[in-house]
């Protein structure tokens, strides 16, 4: 978090003595939308569960022309899977707060069409499992505090100055339960376990 405000603080310094700077140099973003999330490894398939998000995104200039962005962001947002069949019935909710980091890039002549990718970090707030109908407490202490290492692809439109909309992916990394009776893997075999994956979309309000 240092790291960031001293980034945001420079950067319109750096600014200032750029040939080419920008009139704009932050801009600003209200989003928020539905989720369509799925958990890898616990048995579940399918974007079946239902989830929300919404957060507020600066992003500043890192070329001259101001097309490539860096963008920070802070927001809510609920994942997690719904398992239901023959031998198991079992709603994971999971809100995490997430901080996604990403270098965007403006397209078209007006700019309105961004291109991002990057991480998004987020630590688990709350977890509410059900099975059968009935809150799992074994289950819903089962995940661990901090998903440190989604990736996220972000793509966003704008109709107008200010309205636009918008559609993410992300897919977790590195293991996100606490014990594994089974799983999948990512990157290498002994980070097995459960991996929140989901897609994002939505409205949002630039400024």
């Amino acid at each position: 978090m240092l790291v960031l405000f001293a980034l945001l603080l420079s950067s319109p310094a750096e600014a200032q003595r750029n040939k080419h700077k920008s009139s704009r140099q932050f801009d600003f973003e209200l989003r928020g939308g539905l989720n369509f999330c799925q958990i890898d490894g616990d048995a579940s398939a399918h974007f079946n569960k239902i989830g929300f998000h919404g957060g507020f995104n600066t992003s500043f200039p890192i070329s001259d022309d101001a097309r490539w962005r860096f963008l920070v962001e802070i927001g809510l947002t609920q994942k997690g899977s719904r398992i239901n069949n023959s031998t198991l019935d079992r709603n994971i909710s999971l809100l995490y707060v997430e901080v996604p980091l990403m270098i965007a890039y403006d397209f078209l002549e007006d700019k309105n069409f961004r291109a991002a990718f990057g991480i998004a970090p987020a630590i688990l707030a709350h977890a509410h499992v059900t099975t059968d109908g009935s809150y799992d407490a074994p289950q819903s202490e089962n995940y661990k505090r901090l998903d440190a290492l989604p990736v996220c692809v972000s793509l966003r439109y704008r109709f107008t100055d200010h309205i636009g909309i918008d559609l993410r992916w992300y897919n977790s990394m590195l293991n996100t339960a606490i014990e594994n009776g089974s799983g999948t893997y990512r990157i290498f075999r002994s980070n097995k376990g459960q991996f929140n994956r989901l897609i994002q979309a939505g409205i949002t309000l630039c400024f």
